[in-house]
């Protein structure tokens, strides 16, 4: 087995090759402890480019195809990394980013095992890869989930997406066939319903990961214009959000990509909040978040119907769909 410098950790990063992601991966590129890298992207071009960057800095990198739109990808690539692990081609990850996630211009499509596709890449299959890296970790490892300002409410983005709700998990995972759930409003509370799934949901995670010995926090980027990552938007608020809004990156909660990459490096590497966990952090700032989240019964909801949906390949039918 190789024998790994453990002054430098391995750090594992969905999301990679645009936006929020690509610039992360810059900061760590930048980062003094030299990290090495394990890359994950759907992308294989976008991927192959994200690793070569990284060599080019002179940075060891990884990269894994991943499509959190299927959960066989997301198993997949778990098994991916649990080889290269075993074969002492990598460490066991010491940090662990997801950032990846995705918004829908509706609330009709559905990921491959039939989940609507806002809560099936951003809940669904952000459980599936916690699930499956935590027994992959190394000691005392340190994993991020990605928050959002939309699981506040309608005010908390400038009005631009609607408030989320809190409905029973099935409900939120099944498509919407009526005209309403064609339209672009449709896709924003999908994706504002995903986020508070998922924060509520990093509290179960939370504490399970404490009794592995890990930590887990959530990092909310703020409001960061200029991504695509509201190309979804009406025509005139999307041509706002990507041309005037960077602008207003001064105001409180809004700010770069650059910016808040560097805060989420920060947090995930123990520069900043060291010993934090189970927390929310906000572009830098500890926080807390929404009341609703601290829900106990509604976390082990949400919690126990991903389980029973969806358990683990092994146990897993790829005939798996809504009813």
């Amino acid at each position: 087995m190789t024998d790994h410098d453990i002054t430098s950790p391995t750090v594992v990063l969905t999301g990679p090759t645009r936006g929020i992601g690509a610039s992360m991966l810059d900061r760590l590129l930048e980062h003094p402890s030299r990290p090495s890298l394990v890359l994950l992207a759907r992308d294989p071009f976008a991927l192959e480019r994200a690793v070569r960057h990284a060599h080019a800095a002179g940075v060891a990198a990884t990269g894994i195809p991943l499509d959190l739109a299927d959960l066989r990808s997301v198993d997949a690539a778990i098994d991916e990394l649990r080889e290269l692990i075993e074969l002492g081609e990598l460490a066991a990850p010491n940090a662990v980013m997801l950032n990846a996630g995705a918004q829908f211009g509706d609330r009709r499509g559905t990921s491959v095992q039939g989940v609507e596709q806002t809560f099936a890449v951003n809940v669904v299959a952000q459980h599936a890869l916690v699930r499956g890296l935590l027994p992959l970790l190394a000691p005392s490892s340190h994993l991020l989930l990605m928050g959002s300002s939309t699981h506040r409410g309608r005010l908390q983005s400038f009005g631009l997406l609607p408030s989320p709700r809190s409905a029973p998990p099935a409900e939120l995972a099944a498509v919407d066939r009526s005209e309403a759930g064609a339209t672009r409003q449709a896709g924003g509370r999908a994706y504002s319903d995903s986020k508070l799934a998922l924060v509520t949901l990093a509290h179960a995670w939370a504490r399970r990961a404490a009794a592995s010995g890990h930590r887990l926090n959530t990092y909310d980027p703020g409001l960061v214009p200029g991504t695509g990552l509201t190309r979804t938007l009406p025509d005139f608020a999307f041509w706002g959000w990507e041309h005037v809004m960077p602008v207003m990156a001064i105001l409180p909660k809004a700010t770069t990509p650059r910016t808040t990459a560097r805060h989420a490096i920060e947090l995930l590497l123990g520069d900043r909040h060291a010993g934090l966990h189970g927390g929310y952090v906000e572009i830098g700032r500890t926080t807390l978040a929404a009341e609703p989240t601290f829900d106990l019964g509604r976390q082990e909801e949400l919690f126990a119907w991903i389980e029973e949906r969806f358990p683990v390949a092994a146990e897993r039918s790829d005939a798996a769909s809504v009813a």
